[in-house]
């Protein structure tokens, strides 16, 4: 009889209700979906309580074949094919290469002959939910496999990130019919972080350790990203949102706004990546050229850059390095940012500056800030922040009068989350030393 709705059935396997979607759609429970409502059949409903999937690893006859070969695709185009080892997230038999040009950057040999499965191991790694992400591990139990990367096979490899996807081998399988640029995915009717993991949903490749999850929005995708203990990191999103609008063009940066969600405070974002572009982080445009000693990190970059055909790039990082400097960041590393790709055309562009959550001295508890100096630890090129300004050659663009009434307007909005009580005056302090500063060292 199929009476029992999947709020009920939630509660009764003692799941969320994304994984009785899921249980669904796989055919584990019988449903049927009368105006619009989904009901269950009580006799697969019992069935499935009475016989409840044991937790961790899968046995490896419920496993997918280690052999099972696929065909790792960028939107319609062939780039290899490969076979997967669901045991240890390791790729062997990466050897027929297709198109060379449009696989993951880093990965293929100088001549584009050979892939190096090590490369594409720590590709794919990055490719989905770290381990270290808050949940995970009972999500991963709650599916019944063995670790995070083997997420990405649930929903095809598909990303809201870049365009690459895994088809089975000999499939037939449309770009068109499956990528989530062009086709809606179904968002589960919870506000849990974990409730679309294991489903048909581009948080299987999701990367961070903050809490994520894509949500359709007025026919827009956006990324929702949470914070840690005191919830700083969606306010500092949204300053940084405040400042860039002050000195940078349009374009130049992800506009972040504030949401409360499943009672928290959450940064919103839109996707920055269009319908035929991926997102190239620092990390593997690095790996590009051989490294001189001759040549810092700073240096070495740009001309992996060069050698790309990007324009622009030192305007480009001197605008990163000096919002940076204002905001504290602590934590522009290698993979929050880098290149855009079109990968129809191969034509390469900066992507905007985004990801500016770990600033403003959050991680420095409340206690501690009364003794904390203004300074910082910088990254990615120098770990001295006035050695990394010293990189910016131009600063024609900077314009510091912009910035007035800048930090008051900081810290009146950090008021507004009562967490932060007693932090805001040392912060707006902060932010106008690193103004000051600035001032000094360009006039």
């Amino acid at each position: 009889m199929f009476d029992t709705t999947v709020s009920e059935a939630s509660k009764r396997l003692g799941v969320s209700v994304a994984r009785v979607h899921q249980l669904i759609k796989n055919g584990v429970l019988a449903a049927e979906q009368i105006a619009g409502i989904w009901l269950i059949d009580d006799g697969s409903l019992e069935a499935r309580i009475a016989n409840p999937p044991k937790p961790g690893r899968p046995s490896d006859t419920a496993r997918r074949p280690p052999a099972a070969r696929f065909m790792l695709m960028n939107r319609n185009h062939e780039v290899l094919s490969f076979r997967f080892d669901a045991s240890t997230g390791e790729f062997f038999d990466a050897d027929e290469i297709i198109d060379a040009a449009r696989a993951p950057l880093s990965v293929m040999s100088p001549r584009g002959k050979r892939a190096s499965k090590t490369a594409l191991s720590y590709w794919w790694s990055h490719r989905t939910i770290p381990r270290a992400r808050h949940g995970i591990d009972a999500k991963l139990a709650e599916l019944g496999i063995g670790d995070t990367y083997d997420l990405p096979f649930r929903s095809m490899g598909l990303s809201l990130s870049d365009q690459y996807w895994v088809r089975p081998y000999d499939s037939d399988v449309r770009w068109e019919d499956v990528n989530f640029f062009e086709n809606d995915f179904i968002e589960a009717e919870v506000e849990e972080w974990m409730a679309d993991v294991g489903l048909d949903s581009p948080d299987n490749t999701s990367d961070g350790v903050l809490s994520k999850r894509w949500v359709c929005r007025n026919g827009e995708c956006r990324l929702l990203k949470g914070g840690t203990l005191l919830e700083q990191e969606p306010f500092n999103e949204v300053i940084a949102t405040e400042l860039f609008s002050r000195l940078l063009r349009d374009g130049e940066y992800v506009p972040y706004r504030l949401e409360e969600w499943g009672g928290a405070w959450v940064s919103s974002c839109p996707n920055f990546v269009g319908p035929t572009e991926e997102l190239i982080p620092a990390y593997y445009v690095n790996e590009l050229l051989p490294r001189s000693p001759r040549r810092n990190d700073y240096r070495h970059y740009i001309e992996c850059c060069y050698e790309l055909g990007v324009e622009n790039i030192e305007d480009a990082l001197g605008k990163m390095i000096v919002c940076d400097d204002i905001m504290a960041n602590t934590d522009r590393h290698w993979r929050n940012f880098g290149l855009i790709r079109d990968v129809e055309t191969l034509q390469y562009r900066v992507a905007p500056l985004f990801d500016t959550g770990s600033s403003l001295w959050c991680r420095t508890p409340t206690r501690e800030l009364a003794y904390t100096p203004f300074v910082f630890d910088t990254r990615p090129f120098f770990e001295d922040a006035d050695r990394q300004l010293r990189l910016v050659d131009d600063a024609s663009w900077l314009n510091l009068d912009k910035l007035a009434g800048f930090p008051e307007w900081a810290a009146d909005f950090l008021d507004e989350n009562p967490s932060l009580y007693g932090r805001t005056d040392f912060i707006f302090q902060g932010i106008q030393s690193r103004i000051d500063h600035l001032r000094a060292v360009f006039g």
